[in-house]
């Protein structure tokens, strides 16, 4: 029988081509659990923007901006148990939701009105008035201290206060002027409700109990979200604000209300949770299309795993550890388990991203949302074209059209589910047949005759 004489080159050949194989496997098996971590994506309406989930019924409620409904999703089967119709002519917007009567809370930007649906039969029952048609109120929370709902509304810069007794307006906060007022959240920290100011890159903090304004803070440019760190530990009571146009997460010490940390992020950074079970906060990246997490004891990025097209808003089910994202340019939702999430570390993560924020400017934001209007008040009529574009490229997300096919493309950070599914196969494929070649030649070469 011959003896196999293998060469130290041939050797050496094979050890590459299996170094070859390793590596694409496990790179591209990173990219596939990377991708793969959604449990489900579920059909919703247009242009789905806030979301909030309900603990008494397990229910999570989606506002389709461009739809004018409002999808009820089961979180035991994550389908739609049904669609809330507000009207064709609403634009509903945020959700929150008040533990105090199970209400939910939606935010009609085009009607300067709140609607308020009952969770025990999803059903409205009420609209709020709290300003003119052109007001615009966005961003919603609750305030536990008082049981009231606070609602900001860009553009005369305030925040209602909304009595869950009585449906009606309680107080109202002034701001300033010229901020464009985005998203709101309240602090048990400090009875405080913190406000982030798009157009001023800032934050301001009122007062839970009187309403007034105590501070404003510096922050990044073009903060939109804002969560709170409610676990115990250094971090507790610290609001974590997402800096829109500066890819960054900013960390406010709520003692000092200094902000002593600012994470660089992927791209384009818009709605923020928190998760008390692992202490980490989690924000969707619309310029990427992935979601981040971030560490919430050491202000660390930890990774990213792959979201939909245009993640936009989104709400942590505690009860299943799922988060639940909604895809503005898809019309979809996706579920996102927090306990079997595997993330793509950030060095794996591609940067070098061609945001939305970018190329977007007045001309390509689509005219069914105006939100050119939201920047300037009735006192300042002489706000510049760039802040107007600055503006508007914040928030163009509330429109699909403003976005191109091949600016998606181009912000498409790693592989989706179907890509990577296909090309680990074929890498471990064509490396075990160069290994496969490279035995047999020299085995032939080798062999008598």
């Amino acid at each position: 029988m011959p003896v196999l004489k293998i060469s130290r080159m041939h050797l050496g050949l094979i050890l590459v081509f299996v170094c070859i194989v390793l590596s694409a496997g496990s790179s591209l098996h990173l990219l596939a659990s990377a991708s793969s971590s959604s449990a489900a994506t579920i059909s919703v309406g247009d242009g789905p923007s806030g979301i909030a989930y309900d603990p008494t019924n397990g229910n999570l409620y989606v506002a389709n901006f461009e739809s004018g409904t409002i999808s009820v999703i089961n979180g035991t089967t994550n389908l739609v148990s049904t669609t809330i119709n507000l009207g064709i002519t609403k634009s509903p917007l945020e959700v929150a939701y008040d533990p105090f009567n199970a209400y939910i809370y939606v935010t009609e930007t085009y009607n300067g009105t709140v609607d308020i649906i009952d969770g025990t039969n999803n059903s409205l029952i009420a609209t709020v008035v709290v300003g003119a048609l052109e007001d615009h109120p966005n961003g919603i929370t609750f305030n536990s201290f008082n049981s009231e709902m606070y609602v900001v509304e860009s553009v005369p810069d305030s925040v209602f206060a909304i009595g869950n007794d009585s449906n009606s307006i309680t107080g109202v906060a002034n701001l300033g002027s010229t901020l464009l007022p985005w998203g709101i959240t309240y602090d048990h920290a400090n009875c405080g409700l913190y406000v982030a100011n798009i157009e001023s890159n800032s934050v301001s903090l009122l007062n839970g109990t009187t309403n007034g304004l105590v501070t404003t803070i510096p922050v990044g440019e073009s903060p939109n979200y804002l969560a709170v760190d409610n676990a115990s530990g250094p971090n507790y009571g610290n609001v974590f604000v997402t800096n829109y146009a500066g890819d960054t997460v900013s960390v406010i010490d709520w003692r000092t209300n200094n902000v002593i940390s600012n994470i660089s992020v992927a791209g384009n950074p818009k709605s923020i949770v928190f998760d008390q079970e692992n202490g980490n906060f989690y924000t969707t990246e619309y310029g990427s299309g992935a979601i981040s997490e971030i560490s919430g004891s050491n202000d660390t990025l930890l990774g990213y795993v792959q979201a939909g097209t245009d993640p936009n808003v989104m709400a942590f089910d505690p009860q299943n550890q799922d988060l639940y994202v909604t895809n503005f340019g898809e019309a979809t939702v996706t579920v996102i388990s927090t306990e079997n999430m595997i993330l793509m570390p950030p060095s794996a993560f591609s940067t070098s991203l061609t945001s939305n924020t970018s190329e977007t400017t007045l001309s390509t934001v689509s005219t069914s949302v105006n939100f050119t209007s939201l920047s300037m008040s009735a006192s300042s009529t002489t706000t510049t074209t760039s802040s107007l574009e600055e503006s508007s490229s914040v928030i163009a997300n509330y429109s699909s059209s403003s976005i191109s096919s091949s600016s998606n493309a181009s912000s498409s950070p790693s592989l989706t589910p179907s890509e990577s599914s296909i090309l680990v196969p074929v890498a471990i494929a064509a490396s075990s047949v160069l290994i496969i070649s490279t035995i047999f030649l020299i085995f032939r070469k080798h062999s008598p005759g």
